[in-house]
Order: C-alpha cells, then sequence, then structure tokens
C-alpha cells in the first residue's frame, strides 16, 4: 500500500493550551502529511470536532474551560470509534483508569518523544484507513445487494446441490414464492414441463464449471407455468470452500405468446391467400356444375332414378359452394360491409341455430344497454354460431353454455393482444370435455379439427374462419381451456362510431 497519498487524507485535530507546545508539535505533524486544526482548550476543540471531518483526536488532558477527557468523553458519545490519543504528563492512576474508561487506548507521556508520538499516530492511520476500505467493501456489497433487488431480472443462488440460498425481489414476483417460503428448498420446486434432456444438459454444463444458457418452462407457487430464458453460471466462493451457482433469468412468456399469435396470423394470412386463390377456381366450377345438373333435371323424369341422383348430386354441389364461401371468408375478399349493430341479437340468433334441438342449458348476461359495434352481422353471427356450435360438439349428453358480454377498456399497457381503447369484451364457456393442452396451438389453424379422422361433424374451418373474421373487425380472440374442466373462449370487439364502414 502506498502511504503517501493516503496521509493527505488525514485530519488531525490536536488540542493544546500551551501556545509554544502546540506551535512547535502541531508544525512537526503537519510535516509528517497529516492535515492539521489546532484549539486551545477542549470546547474549542469539541466544536471544531463537530464542524469537521476529523479522523485523529489527538489532545493533552489538563486544560481550562474543558480537560481533554472531558473532550474524548463527548466525542466518545457522537462516534464510539473516534481514534483518540491522550498527551500528559501525569501518570497518575487515576486519570489513567478514567481514560481506560472513557475508551483511550493510546498515550504518549509528556515531554513528547516524536517516534512514540508518530508511532501511535500511524496505528490510528491503520486503524482509519482499514475502516475506510471495509466501508467501502460493504457499501459496494451493499451497492450489489440493492442493483439485484431491483434488477427487472430473476435472480437466484443455490448451493452445487439446487438447493436456494438467495433470491431476489423480481423471482417473487414472477413465481408467486416468499424469500421465507423458498430459502434453502431445492430449485426443482420450479419444475414444469421442461424436458429431462435439457436439465440433463443444463446440469452437465454447470457441473463441468461452464455457464449454461437456455429456456425453462417452470411452475409457479398457483401451478400455472411460464417461460423463462436464463442464464445460469458457476462461481467459487473467495475463501475457497466451495461453489454456487448463481441463475439471472427473464420471464419471457409474454415473449413467446405474442410471437405465436405472429407466427399464427403470417400462417393463416398465407393459407387465406391460397384458400382464395383455390375457392375462386372452385367457385367457377361449380358453376358448371350446378348448371349442368340443372339441364340435366330438365331433361329427366322428376320420379325416375336419374332425377333423385341429380337431386342428390346438386344438394352436394351446394354444400361445396357454401364451402368455398367460408374458404373466402378466410380472407378479405368476403363482404366487408359493416353497420351499426347490437350485439345481443346477434349472440342469441347464433346460439339458437347452433343449440335447437340439445338439453344444453343457456346461461346469458347480456346487458341491454351493450354500446352498438360496427359490425358484418352474417360474418359476426356467424363466429357466435360456431362458438356455440364448438360448445355442443363438446357436450354431447348436454351441459351449461354461458355467454356473457361487457364494455372493457383496454390501458396504454397491457398484456392483451390488443390496441388501447373501448371495446366489448365477450366471454364464451362450457362446461365441455375441455381441449387437450398439445392442441391448444393449432385449434385456430385451417382443417385442425379435435374430431376423429371421417367424422362429417365438420370440415375444420369453423374456429379458423371465427379467428379471421374477428381479426379483421380489429378485435381477438383466445381460448383457455382444462381437459375435462371445459373451454372458455374470450373476444374482444372494438367499440366504434355508428356509420357504415
Amino acid at each position: 500500500m502506498n502511504s503517501s497519498p493516503a496521509k493527505t487524507h488525514i485530519k488531525v485535530l490536536y488540542v493544546e493550551d500551551e501556545t509554544t507546545t502546540r506551535e512547535q508539535l502541531g508544525r512537526m505533524i503537519s510535516l509528517k502529511g497529516f492535515q492539521l486544526i489546532t484549539a486551545e482548550n477542549g470546547k474549542v476543540g469539541l466544536e471544531l470536532y463537530r464542524n469537521n471531518s476529523i479522523d485523529i483526536v489527538l489532545t493533552d488532558i489538563m486544560m481550562p474551560i474543558m480537560t481533554g477527557l472531558e473532550l474524548a468523553r463527548e466525542i466518545r458519545k457522537e462516534d464510539p470509534n473516534a481514534q483518540i490519543i491522550v498527551l500528559t504528563a501525569y501518570n497518575d492512576n487515576d486519570f489513567l483508569l478514567d481514560a481506560i474508561d472513557i475508551g483511550i487506548t493510546q498515550f504518549v507521556l509528556k515531554p513528547v518523544q516524536l517516534d512514540k508520538l508518530f508511532a501511535a499516530m500511524e496505528k490510528s492511520k491503520e486503524n482509519i484507513l482499514l475502516h475506510r476500505l471495509l466501508k467501502e467493501q460493504h457499501d459496494h456489497i451493499r451497492m450489489l445487494s440493492d442493483a439485484l433487488e431491483q434488477s427487472p431480472s430473476i435472480t437466484m443462488i443455490t448451493d452445487t446441490q439446487g438447493n436456494i440460498e438467495y433470491v431476489n425481489k423480481k423471482f417473487c414476483e414472477v413465481t408467486g414464492y416468499t424469500t421465507h417460503e423458498i430459502l434453502g428448498v431445492n430449485a426443482r420446486i420450479l419444475s414444469g414441463q421442461t424436458p429431462v434432456s435439457t436439465y440433463t444438459e443444463l446440469w452437465d454444463t454447470i457441473r463441468n464449471g461452464k455457464e449454461w444458457h437456455g429456456t425453462l418452462y417452470n411452475r409457479r407457487k398457483d401451478g400455472t407455468l411460464y417461460w423463462e430464458y436464463c442464464g445460469i453460471t458457476p462461481f467459487n466462493l473467495p475463501d475457497g470452500t466451495g461453489s454456487k451457482y448463481i441463475k439471472t433469468a427473464e420471464d419471457v412468456t409474454e415473449r413467446r405468446r405474442l410471437e405465436a399469435e405472429i407466427l399464427q396470423a403470417r400462417h393463416l394470412q398465407s393459407l387465406g391467400v391460397l384458400a382464395g386463390g383455390l375457392a375462386h377456381d372452385f367457385n367457377n366450377l361449380l358453376q358448371i356444375i350446378l348448371g349442368s345438373i340443372s339441364l340435366a333435371k330438365m331433361k329427366s323424369e322428376p320420379e325416375s332414378t336419374v332425377h333423385g341422383i341429380l337431386d342428390m348430386a346438386e344438394k352436394s354441389s351446394e354444400e361445396a359452394r357454401a364451402l368455398g364461401r367460408r374458404l373466402l371468408e378466410l380472407t378479405r375478399e368476403g363482404d366487408s360491409t359493416r353497420h351499426a349493430l347490437s350485439l345481443a341479437p346477434l349472440i342469441t340468433a347464433g346460439l339458437d341455430e347452433a343449440l335447437d334441438g340439445t338439453t344444453i342449458i343457456q346461461e346469458l348476461n347480456l346487458p341491454q344497454d351493450l354500446p352498438k359495434l360496427a359490425l358484418n352481422g352474417h360474418q359476426i353471427q356467424h363466429v357466435f354460431y360456431h362458438l356455440a356450435l364448438n360448445a355442443r360438439e363438446s357436450m354431447p349428453e348436454g351441459g351449461t353454455l354461458r355467454v356473457s358480454a361487457e364494455p372493457f377498456i383496454v390501458p396504454q399497457a397491457t398484456d392483451l393482444p390488443l390496441q388501447p381503447g373501448r371495446y366489448v369484451h365477450i366471454v364464451f364457456s362450457d362446461t365441455g370435455r375441455g381441449i387437450p393442452n398439445d392442441q391448444l396451438d393449432k385449434i385456430f389453424d385451417p382443417y385442425f379439427s379435435t374430431k376423429a379422422m371421417g367424422c362429417r361433424k365438420g370440415q375444420g374451418l369453423g374456429l379458423s374462419i371465427c379467428h379471421a373474421v374477428v381479426l379483421h373487425h380489429g378485435g381477438s380472440i383466445t381460448v383457455k381451456t382444462n381437459p375435462g374442466e371445459g373451454t372458455t373462449f374470450h373476444l374482444w370487439l372494438p367499440i366504434a362510431g355508428t356509420e357504415t364502414t
């Protein structure tokens, strides 16, 4: 350690009532590089101590107004760790006992021997510099601790067995665990649906002293799952007694959801373009087929077998034409005319069409004062029909379908895939068998169906059309489900003006 720069940072208060001694000894102290402040008695010295950042107090004992011991006692009250050196011509035991009682451990007898004085001052200086170093280290540790606590990243420290020794505030916010609940618990409590192969790779990497980066699908305290992208780094303790692992992570659940929605939208857009092109050609061919069937029927006897076969062909062709219209609804080429319409009649009409003849109980909460929306009535009613039909097919033996609608304001900061503004939030919730988790990502894909192959209940376009129509109206549709616990669809449609668009 280079001591010269350090001396310039040591400020000494020298209290001595004898002027000549104060000036001579003070000059010697200054020549040693200490910053010096002098006082002629204890009272003045105490005032100077309070108004300056004093490191070492050098004081005589016997002085007028306030003695050196009285001064030391007052300073000790304010700073128990103050460095005080007493200069005295007295070696009386009472004085020494009083000084020791105050906490003074360094004495220099008069007449002062400079080597002993400076040795005592050097010892005090070493204590001061050590205290400064410890304070700097403590402040640095506190700064790092505060940074970890306030960090927007999840931070966790474990031992080499994965037992948790530290978590920060963000960890608690994301996982739902409190610090008291999680400390000492093994990190496997967070395991969700991450593949075993990922964990094997993780442990092999960090046990070899290398840093690991990857994505984990973890479980919160409430059982819900979340994605996190994390880095785990091994580090050795300074004293060489062992190693720890530190993990920093970011909750990327929302990012992955948005990326999946963007990918799905692009996927649907590409399929929509393809479907639109096929539908045009398909309809042109159907027009020729239907025209030919009509001509053939005109040439056949109404009661003949041929006429009946032509009727069946005509009916199937009309169904094919309806399929072509559904394909067009996946694109923006369908009817885009919109009017200011009330939502409730469209919902009830879709429900009546889909649930007619069933034992399904309908529970509706559709306030009469819902604002009108700029809608294509046919398309939106078709959405409600398909959602009710989906509920019907998931409850073949009956059940309950709950439908509600209410105004909803999307704020500037939101996790919903919507622009800020005013919407109507519509909920379709059934008590059916639910949708398997591994099928949720595909539920809005064209021609994807949860029904068995060869089933004639539908072509797998219903929910795809719902998704396309809602998006074309500037809204959003999401689904939540648990196998065996029913399915809930959430729709948001924007509240717009009353003009036709």
